[in-house]
């Protein structure tokens, strides 16, 4: 009967040890980038979380505007600037990064149930100040009158009466993390 001897530890590599050392630091690695992209995205989550709050409190900024603009369309006021009261009445572009810019009207800053800073301002459409039909003021504005027998197209529409005029709320929205988000709307009065 032949017996085998086991190999004396002198020849052995130890090569098995080596490969699960490897593989082991492989496992490590891979498990920390893991955590790693788990954090990220759990970030980019609540980062886009908060930016559609944001958006969700910038219609109350259109809201107060609208509900503002609907209280002066009977009179004069929006023939001219107001900035105290967030109005200007050419449609020129405003610095909307700076933070003076959006303090300048104190009624137009307010805070929401979820504690988000809600500025708004009004642009009217026009090239100048003054009278929408003034000479040399060009308003973007939709008018004209029904023609007899109406309009072929099937989702045209049919306009009668005084021009209405286009107005652009410009809603910016501050939260808790001091991100700033910007909406515009427009609307015709």
């Amino acid at each position: 009967m032949s017996t085998q001897r086991p190999l004396s530890r002198g020849r052995q590599g130890g090569y098995i040890l080596l490969l699960v050392l490897v593989a082991l630091g492989a496992m490590m690695i891979s498990g920390i980038a893991l955590v790693r992209s788990m954090d990220t995205s759990q970030l980019v989550a609540g980062n886009l979380a908060a930016r559609n709050a944001t958006l969700h409190s910038a219609d109350l900024g259109v809201q107060q505007a609208v509900t503002w603009l609907q209280g002066q369309a009977t009179t004069g006021v929006l023939n001219a600037d107001s900035a105290a009261n967030g109005y200007y009445s050419a449609g020129i572009e405003q610095p909307w990064t700076s933070p003076s810019f959006w303090s300048t009207c104190a009624a137009c800053n307010t805070t929401d149930a979820a504690g988000n800073t809600v500025s708004w301002v009004i642009s009217r459409m026009c090239a100048i100040t003054g009278t929408p039909n003034a000479n040399g003021n060009y308003c973007s504005a939709l008018s004209g009158t029904t023609s007899i027998g109406g309009s072929y197209s099937s989702d045209a529409i049919n306009f009668s009466g005084s021009p209405v005029y286009f107005y652009r709320v410009s809603v910016q929205v501050r939260d808790s993390r001091n991100t700033t988000t910007l909406s515009q709307a427009f609307v015709t009065l």
